[in-house]
């Protein structure tokens, strides 16, 4: 098999309007030896926007300077699946949520989607709040004075803040809901998990027709996201049989899964190459980089847990940490003839 260097999922969350961090970024890439990259967030689409700073990048010739290989667009999205009883079929990321990766969608067709507008989320986040304090007060869970609430981040995390904002208020807190010692698994088993009593679906999550609808309006190709860390109750084959077996009006939704990823041992990745093969789905790759570059982390450093150890290390586009710990041959290789399934940003209206 001819293979290509790249890495198809690097998150670029809270930087996409950061000059400096997409340089360092994009460098890093090219230093890596990376011939193909999705720079992306979560849920957001600012990268690509009109006069944002990447596209100004682009359209200028700018990135040249930084990276050499092709970009393609990418978004990865949070969905919830249609119809389903969760707490019946193999549907857990905590909860059944799911991460979908978009890849080469017409950036024009899919900016404007009420998802990606802010203001929509701050809409949906006022109209949640009562019946989240509703669900709250049902459990005897303090519930904060009136317009404590904003509409900039997540209830449940909002919540978080609440409860350590007083020492007291903390001790109640987890006598009725258990102690969690940080935010995220505070709202992935509260308040993402269908099987929790205080399971809340947020109405800024779309469902995954909604995804589905978008994505193929916008010519997008889509791809299940890191699918062994989307379920903690059941075992990925039987996640990914119902996932790939779930009925929508657009009959068989997804173009393929995420076989490599960073957090993977060289077990998972072949039982996902394995099971792609079988089922005829193209195989794409996360390396997990994140942005990590601060003030306080100048060196970019991330740990990563291996043999119940903590190692740091400072990662690159490409790069898969757990293979390296296991076989130090850590690089993110895939199929030259997947990679050539995708346009190049700068050959895009929007960017020409």
């Amino acid at each position: 098999m001819d293979g290509i260097k790249s890495d198809l999922n690097v998150h670029v969350d809270g930087y996409a309007n950061n000059k400096e961090a997409l340089i360092k970024i994009l460098t890093l890439a090219e230093e890596n030896g990376v011939k193909a990259i999705s720079l992306l967030e979560q849920d957001a689409l600012n990268l690509y926007k009109e006069k944002s700073v990447f596209c100004d990048m682009v359209k200028s010739g700018e990135v040249e300077n930084y990276y050499t290989g092709k970009l393609i667009a990418g978004c990865e999205l949070t969905c919830t699946i249609n119809n389903t009883d969760p707490t019946k079929y193999a549907f857990n990321f905590n909860g059944y949520n799911v991460h979908i990766t978009l890849l080469n969608f017409d950036v024009k067709l899919v900016e404007g989607l009420k998802w990606f507008d802010p203001k929509f989320k701050a809409k949906c986040i006022q109209k949640d709040i009562k019946p989240f304090c509703k669900l709250l007060k049902q459990y005897g869970i303090e519930i904060p004075k009136k317009n404590y609430f904003g509409y900039h981040k997540g209830l449940a995390y909002q919540l978080w803040d609440y409860m350590h904002e007083d020492d007291k208020r903390l001790k109640k807190f987890e006598s009725i809901v258990g102690y969690y010692p940080n935010v995220f698994s505070f709202v992935k088993n509260l308040f993402e998990d269908p099987t929790s009593k205080l399971y809340f679906k947020p109405s800024y999550i779309p469902y995954l027709t909604d995804v589905l609808s978008f994505a193929r309006n916008a010519k997008g190709r889509i791809y299940i996201s890191h699918p062994n860390y989307m379920n903690q109750k059941f075992n990925t084959i039987s996640y990914l049989e119902a996932l790939i077996n779930v009925k929508t009006e657009y009959g068989f939704p997804f173009d393929g899964i995420e076989v490599y990823d960073g957090q993977n041992s060289v077990i998972e990745t072949k039982v996902l190459s394995d099971y792609a093969r079988t089922r005829n789905l193209e195989v794409s790759g996360n390396g997990e980089f994140r942005y990590l570059y601060s003030e306080s982390n100048p060196e970019g450093k991330a740990m990563i847990m291996y043999d119940n150890a903590k190692h740091y290390y400072v990662p690159k586009p490409g790069f898969l940490a757990k293979s390296f710990m296991e076989t130090n041959q850590g690089d993110l290789i895939l199929n030259e003839r997947f990679i050539d399934r995708f346009e190049d940003i700068r050959e895009t209206p929007r960017f020409e």
